[in-house]
This record gives structure tokens, C-alpha cells and sequence, in this order.
């Protein structure tokens, strides 16, 4: 069945603002403590238009959609970099309660507590396209496959 939705809104800017990559957890873990853990999060906020946004502006843009990204609104994303770091992480807790705690207070607020225990699942990983593919790419990874397609069908 497909939507006449037009409009698809994106939780993209959670994991990078709020430490939900098991990389920040990585980074506690591996000795680096809190400021490592601050130093991942700054380097995703800072690279999420080039290693993100392209790539899924895309994908929607394809089937004539439009997005919206409320966790990249410019107030909201100063509003949560102002935050200390324990409302949004908290690594001595187990995975899927210690990664986004605020949003995860927020769910259980409004009734949704089996939900704000669900440890995070990249969409590749959890739809299982990634084990399909069989590759070992990368979201930002070119496609080599489909580049080279792409010049053997339209050579200019």
C-alpha cells in the first residue's frame, strides 16, 4: 500500500546530538571517558551534511517527498548543545538506556516505556538489506557497482 503522504519527518540529529552511535559508547569504553564521548558527538554534528542529510534527501527526493528534521532545527539542536552531558548519556547503563536518555524520559512520559528500551538499530541492519548486500560498505561509501552502471548506460 503506498501513502499520499507527502511529507516524511525524520529523526535524523538524535543519535549524533544525544550520543545514540555505539561509537560514543566506544569511546567511554575504550578510556576516553566523557570528553571522548563530547569530542565523537561534536565530530557528528559537525560531518552529519556530508556523511547524512545528502544521502537521505536524496533517497526521499526520489519518491517525490519532502522531509522535515525537527532534531536539526537550529534552536533545538542550541537548546540540547547546552545540556550537560548526563541528560543525554549515561554509559554505565546498559545498551538501550544509556544512550539518549532525555528522549528516552520523554517516551516513557508519554506511556512508551517498552519502546524507550529498545537499544538503537540502524534502518540497513534492522531491515536486513546490509545481509542481503552481502558488502562490507558503508552509508557514504560510493557505490562502485552502480557508478560504473551509471557510465556504461549514459557516457557523456
Amino acid at each position: 500500500m503506498l501513502s499520499s503522504a507527502r511529507l516524511l519527518f525524520s529523526g535524523i540529529g538524535a543519535d549524533e546530538l544525544m550520543g545514540g552511535y555505539s561509537r560514543h559508547r566506544g569511546a567511554w569504553q575504550n578510556g576516553h571517558g566523557i570528553e571522548g564521548v563530547i569530542s565523537e558527538i561534536q565530530k557528528d554534528i559537525n560531518r552529519i551534511s556530508e556523511r547524512n542529510l545528502g544521502r537521505d534527501n536524496r533517497v526521499i527526493g526520489d519518491h517525490m517527498r519532502d522531509s522535515v528534521a525537527p532534531f536539526l532545527d537550529e534552536e533545538f539542536v542550541s537548546f540540547v548543545n547546552s545540556l550537560p552531558i548526563q541528560y543525554k548519556v549515561n554509559f554505565t547503563l546498559p545498551r538501550g538506556q544509556g544512550e539518549k536518555i532525555i528522549l528516552r524520559r520523554v517516551a516513557e512520559k508519554l506511556g512508551l516505556r517498552s519502546s524507550s528500551l529498545l537499544p538503537k538499530k540502524a534502518i540497513q541492519f534492522g531491515s536486513k538489506i546490509a545481509k542481503l548486500e552481502g558488502k562490507k560498505e558503508k552509508g557514504g561509501d560510493v557505490c562502485q557497482r552502480l557508478n560504473k552502471k551509471k557510465f556504461r548506460d549514459n557516457p557523456e
